[in-house]
């Protein structure tokens, strides 16, 4: 997009080249008018000026009046519009101009040749046609200068921003001298403005990137913008940043480009945050690597040992089984007590490893997503657990459930050790358990709710944990890794295993999966 410039800051190339700053200072703008904020309170200046105004309109008037059908008086109030540009309304033009043809009717009524008037002499016909040019003389006056006063004003205002901007924001003709050099270029350079208006942008380019020079400049020429130039500048004392740079060409009134607007940021900042963040990203990425060769290692690992443990086991218990049925009656009553403590270990140890490597399985199986009727995958749990909701007279009811996409295996699974778990935490009540799905936009979310004997808030976490324990095995039986294997499934599909419960109350655990 090319940036528009009044002809009255830029009337040719030449004068585009010749030394100028913006500044919001009155000084910097001798022959502009100041600008307009109906919003500000009226100052003391503003005031004489409102006052001396009054008396030039009043005189003007006096002399209209006293002036034979006043001919050509009316022309003189154009001096009082003028005036207005330093009042603080933006509509003062106009309500000066409304007055001044008020009081210009009113001037060739009231002048002595009034009766000429009416007499339909030329001299009066004179009279009434400079009148009205008059009139038009003022409203045109005045709508030129309201619409100067709003450029000034929407000048010195970017001009504000120019100068406060932390970006430097330098001006450049078409030869490549500067021609405006705000604040946040002197912060950015190290130069005062004294010291580079006037010179080539050049001087801001280490020795490497003078040639980069013709070829903005070229692009320029062209009306062409270049946005987000990746370059380095140099500063004063010599030291080159790197710079993110936008230079757009300014063009005149026809069209005409005759200089270029430069905005420089510093992004040696950026640059060092890139740097760091490409470094860390390597560190992450190389510890992301280890772990993942380390749980490799750890899965591998255990299952070696949960099968390779399994052999032995089998050993000491089918041995321990032996050496009961054969000396047994030549075992003591304590003899025998000790042999049936081994057996209970052998087989509670048979039984944590092969969950161990239940377990282990779960993150080293490939997933292989089919459509699940998750009714049918209920109905299934339920024939299987049968016996178990006979005996506890339980209850177990569910919503229609979906037919959703997931890994077969590892939702028959998950749905398992839920329902098992419902049923074997139950309170004295018969236990009542209900099935529920819910949709979202982009998963399925499904609940386990019962009405047992509940968990602590504080043991929330502590539960999905592997061979985490609440209770004594004399209690309720079991390892303490089923939970720990439903979390390890539903974080394998990307979702999310929580609980809600208090003791007595009943727990209700939920678990999403991604469509």
């Amino acid at each position: 997009m090319k940036a528009q410039i009044s002809p009255s800051h830029v009337n040719s190339q030449e004068t585009f080249a010749t030394p100028q700053r913006f500044s919001s200072s009155p000084e910097a703008h001798p022959t502009a008018l100041p600008p307009i904020d109906s919003a500000r309170s009226v100052t003391n200046p503003q005031r004489g000026i409102m006052v001396l105004l009054c008396l030039l309109v009043t005189g003007i008037f006096a002399l209209d009046v006293m002036t034979p059908v006043g001919v050509t008086d009316g022309i003189l109030y154009v001096t009082a519009i003028l005036m207005t540009p330093w009042l603080p309304n933006k509509r003062a033009p106009f309500i000066v101009a409304g007055v001044c043809t008020v009081l210009t009717i009113f001037g060739v009524v009231w002048s002595p040749g009034i009766n000429v008037i009416y007499s339909g002499s030329i001299l009066a016909w004179n009279a009434f046609i400079n009148r009205i040019y008059a009139i038009i003389v003022l409203w045109a006056t005045a709508w030129l200068s309201y619409q100067y006063c709003r450029k000034t004003e929407h000048s010195l205002r970017l001009a504000s921003i120019v100068e406060s901007s932390q970006d430097a924001i330098i001006g450049q003709t078409l030869q490549g001298r500067i021609t405006t050099w705000n604040k946040g270029a002197e912060r950015i350079f190290g130069y005062t403005e004294q010291e580079v208006l006037g010179k080539f942008m050049t001087i801001l380019f280490p020795p490497d990137r003078f040639l980069e020079e013709p070829e903005i400049l070229g692009k320029l020429q062209r009306g062409e913008t270049i946005v987000n130039l990746e370059t380095v500048r140099r500063r004063k004392d010599g030291a080159t940043f790197p710079a993110s740079i936008t230079v757009s060409p300014l063009v005149d009134r026809w069209g005409k480009v005759v200089g270029a607007s430069k905005i420089l940021r510093d992004v040696s900042k950026e640059a060092r945050m890139k740097d760091l963040m490409a470094v860390q990203s390597l560190v992450l990425a190389r510890h992301a690597a280890d772990l993942k060769q380390s749980n490799e290692d750890l899965e591998q690992f255990a299952y070696i040992a949960s099968h390779d443990l399994q052999e032995p086991l089998r050993t000491i218990h089918g041995f321990t089984q032996l050496l009961e049925s054969r000396y047994r009656e030549r075992l003591d009553d304590q003899g025998r007590e000790f042999i049936g403590f081994v057996t209970d270990a052998a087989s509670r140890m048979q039984t944590l490893i092969q969950d161990l490597l239940k377990y282990s399985r779960i993150q080293s199986q490939e997933l292989k997503p089919a459509s699940v009727d998750a009714e049918e995958v209920v109905t299934e749990i339920l024939n299987h657990l049968l016996l178990t909701i006979e005996e506890k007279h339980a209850t177990i009811t569910h919503d229609p459930l979906p037919t959703i996409r997931t890994d077969p295996g590892h939702f028959h699974h998950l749905l398992q050790n839920l329902l098992t778990n419902a049923l074997k935490f139950a309170g004295s009540d018969p236990p009542c358990i209900h099935i529920a799905a819910r949709e979202t936009d982009a998963e399925w979310e499904f609940s386990v709710r019962d009405n047992g004997i509940g968990i602590a808030p504080d043991f929330h976490e502590r539960i999905f944990l592997p061979f985490k324990r609440l209770h004594h095995r004399g209690e309720y039986p079991g390892t303490g890794i089923g939970l720990a294997v439903c979390k390890k499934i539903v974080e394998r599909r990307g979702g999310r295993i929580r609980v809600e419960s208090e003791p007595g109350k009943g727990s209700t655990f939920s678990f999403s999966l991604p469509k």
